[in-house]
């Protein structure tokens, strides 16, 4: 095989889920240089108002944190069935420590538009690509962090509660939340 083909490989066996950041902040540079990556994903369709937006102030991820939580357990507190309610808590219970990144990187798309929906229904968020071209490019953020020696763990865990996260983060109306990634240095090798 060529030698990038063994790059990319390397690269992709040494990158793991990290959930432990050292409390060092990201600096900018590194933000841009994320963003860069990201911005390069192709996207479906040519584009469906794909976008990443970091957060890497302290007290605005833990408040974030902090509502996905309460939200969650309202949500469970919600569910009739005692058997599903204690599975679903246990589910949850590792869905909102991102609390305590350095950063949160947002990645949000374009909702489908009104049409698709009356002629696909539930399919029509699938044809129109936008959580697909999101998780293409969650990837080559993932990667980007790799080679930038950061930390980085993919969530969609918080979407249980989509719309106190969409809220929370002020995403306009016509695009929706298709996952966080948690980044930072990590504290401790893989």
């Amino acid at each position: 095989m060529n030698r990038h083909y063994e790059t990319l490989m390397a690269l992709l066996r040494a990158r793991h889920s990290c959930r432990a950041f050292a409390p060092r902040p990201l600096e900018n540079a590194v933000l841009d240089a994320l963003g860069a990556a990201f911005a390069q994903t192709p996207q479906a369709g040519g584009g469906r108002g794909l976008a990443c937006t970091f957060i890497t102030d302290a007290a605005r991820l833990r408040e974030l944190a902090e509502a996905g939580t309460r939200a969650f357990a309202a949500l469970c507190d919600n569910i009739p069935s005692a058997f599903i309610r204690e599975e679903m808590q246990r589910y949850g219970e590792n869905f909102f420590w991102f609390g305590d990144a350095p950063a949160l990187a947002v990645v949000t798309c374009r909702k489908p538009p009104a049409f698709l929906q009356a002629a696909l229904g539930d399919k029509a968020a699938l044809q129109w690509g936008g959580e697909l071209s999101g998780a293409m490019a969650a990837f080559a953020l993932l990667l980007a962090a790799q080679t930038l020696d950061l930390g980085a763990c993919c969530l969609t865990g918080p979407l249980a509660v989509w719309q106190e996260m969409e809220n929370r983060l002020a995403i306009p109306k016509h695009d929706h939340l298709v996952l966080l990634t948690a980044l930072g240095y990590r504290k401790d090798s893989p």
